[in-house]
C-alpha cells in the first residue's frame, strides 16, 4: 500500500522533469534544453562548434570542456559558469584550436561570430543572475 502511494508523486515528478527539459528552439536544433539560443547564435554553434562539443564527438577533451547538447541539463550555477567559459574562449579566439583549424580552416570563427557568441553568452548569464 505504501509503495502504491509513492508511485503517483514519482510519476508527477518524472512528467515535470520531462516537460521542463523540452526544447525551446524551433526547428531541427542539435542543441536542446532550457537555454534560450537565438537562431543566429544557434547557427554558429551548430556549424562551428557542435562537431567537437557533442556526446558523439571523438575527443574526450572537447566533451569534457563543453557539451552543447547537454547545456539545458546543467544547474543554473553551472550553466552560468559554462556561458562564461563560452564567452571567454570566443572572445580570445582560442576556439577552435589552431591545430584543428589546420585541417578545417572553414571552421574558424569570424570576428562577427566571436562577438555574437560573446554577447549572447554574457547577456544570457546576466539574465539568469537577475
Amino acid at each position: 500500500m505504501k509503495t502504491r502511494n509513492l508511485l503517483f508523486p514519482i510519476a508527477l515528478i518524472a512528467i515535470a522533469v520531462i516537460f521542463q527539459s523540452s526544447i525551446l528552439i524551433d526547428g531541427n536544433s542539435k542543441i536542446t534544453g532550457d537555454v534560450n539560443i537565438p537562431e543566429d547564435v544557434k547557427s554558429v554553434l551548430d556549424n562551428k562548434c557542435y562537431g567537437c562539443h557533442n556526446m558523439e564527438a571523438k575527443s574526450d577533451k572537447s566533451k569534457d570542456k563543453l557539451l552543447l547538447d547537454k547545456l539545458g541539463d546543467l544547474s543554473k550555477a553551472k550553466l552560468i559558469a559554462k556561458l562564461g567559459d563560452i564567452g571567454e574562449v570566443a572572445g580570445e579566439g582560442s576556439m577552435p584550436p589552431e591545430k584543428f583549424l589546420e585541417q578545417k580552416p572553414e571552421k574558424k570563427l569570424t570576428e562577427d561570430e566571436q562577438k555574437l557568441l560573446v554577447d549572447w553568452a554574457e547577456k544570457t548569464a546576466d539574465e539568469m543572475l537577475n
